[in-house]
């Protein structure tokens, strides 16, 4: 299942033309998540990161972007990217995510708003008393605002997105619970021409 997944976000990522791709872009998101499970009786978790990561609650909003875009192209798409690890006293935790997302900027010239959309994958390892695994799917989108720095160098973005996170099981037993995950984002992006 979860080759199929990954091979889904890149099958996204090529609805945009690759001869049209001028920059490439590495940045980061910092922001505020709140962590909405569909499990009745369970609790919200508000979240802030700088940056942004997998884990066992924000799991939507990685911090590492890298994006591809054309100069005079309104298509853009990223992949985000985050690896959480945290071990102790024999104990570990892993939460990896990997989203493949489509934007498209609308023109302006002092700030440019655009609408995304993706979907990507959420695993999760953990190794206490015992070893569970699972992997989910993850999809969402949103609308923000693009403001150019820097002679066209970089950009800053302010987004509000939302992201539904799947169930995952590992031998019957629900280790990543059914979510929504609703952010607010501020980010960068440096280009690299």
């Amino acid at each position: 299942m979860r080759r199929a997944l990954i091979l889904a976000a890149f099958v996204l990522m090529s609805f945009v033309p690759v001869q049209a791709f001028a920059a490439w872009g590495l940045g980061a998101n910092l922001g505020m998540t709140l962590h909405n499970p569909a499990e009745t009786g369970s609790d919200n978790v508000t979240l802030i990161g700088f940056p942004s990561q997998a884990s066992v609650f924000t799991s939507l909003r990685p911090g590492l972007r890298v994006g591809f875009a054309g100069d005079s192209s309104p298509h853009e798409v990223y992949l985000d990217v985050s690896l959480d690890h945290e071990a102790s006293g024999g104990d570990s935790f892993t939460a990896v995510r990997l989203g493949g997302n489509y934007q498209y900027n609308f023109s302006g010239t002092s700030f440019r708003p655009y609408l995304t959309a993706g979907l990507g994958v959420f695993s999760e390892h953990a190794d206490f008393s015992s070893s569970t695994s699972a992997t989910s799917m993850t999809f969402g989108g949103g609308a923000g605002v693009g403001f150019p720095i820097g002679d066209q160098a970089g950009r800053l973005r302010l987004e509000a997105r939302y992201d539904k996170l799947q169930e995952g099981k590992d031998n019957g037993d629900v280790v990543i619970g059914e979510a929504g995950i609703t952010s607010l984002l501020f980010g960068f992006d440096l280009w690299l021409r």
